[in-house]
């Protein structure tokens, strides 16, 4: 066996075979290889990207939810506030209203007193004069006797 001639065929082998592969195989394999380098990269890039945006969006709804606390909280407040205005204003009717019915009820109550007063006189000159009349046993004249307890009860 010659092992110059094997060694040197199978060099030759060897070397076809190496540019057969460097020529047909290796630029697939390289190419699948920067392939899948360039989706890794993009697939890491949009994951970051996502991190980022997600980030800004958790930013954004911590921010828009503390202008909507601050609203409702600027709401309650307004509407506290005129819930408690409301109230003053109702009291305030409340009492002018209630000073208006004490004052017509003190009003009928002292007329109807000077009315009462009246017809109690008239009647008190009638029981006098019946009276003075049953005493005496004569008649006084109505209208002398009304003067006399007109002024009487004026003294009284």
């Amino acid at each position: 066996m010659n092992i110059n001639a094997t060694l040197i065929s199978q060099a030759l082998i060897f070397a076809v075979f190496v540019y057969i592969c460097y020529k047909y195989i290796w630029p697939p394999i390289l190419s699948t290889m920067e392939e899948r380098e360039n989706k890794m990269a993009a697939g890491l890039e949009a994951a970051k990207q996502a991190d980022d945006s997600l980030e800004e969006a958790k930013l954004t709804y911590e921010k828009e939810l503390k202008e909507a606390k601050e609203e409702a909280a600027n709401i309650v407040e307004k509407a506290n506030k005129r819930s408690s205005q409301i109230l003053n204003d109702a009291k305030v009717k409340a009492e002018a209203e209630t000073e208006k019915i004490i004052e017509s009820g003190s009003k009928k109550l002292e007329n109807e007193a000077n009315k009462t007063r009246e017809e109690l006189k008239q009647q008190l000159s009638s029981i006098v004069v019946e009276t003075a009349s049953k005493i005496i046993d004569e008649e006084i004249d109505e209208k002398k006797h009304e003067n006399i307890i007109k002024k009487a009860a004026e003294e009284i």
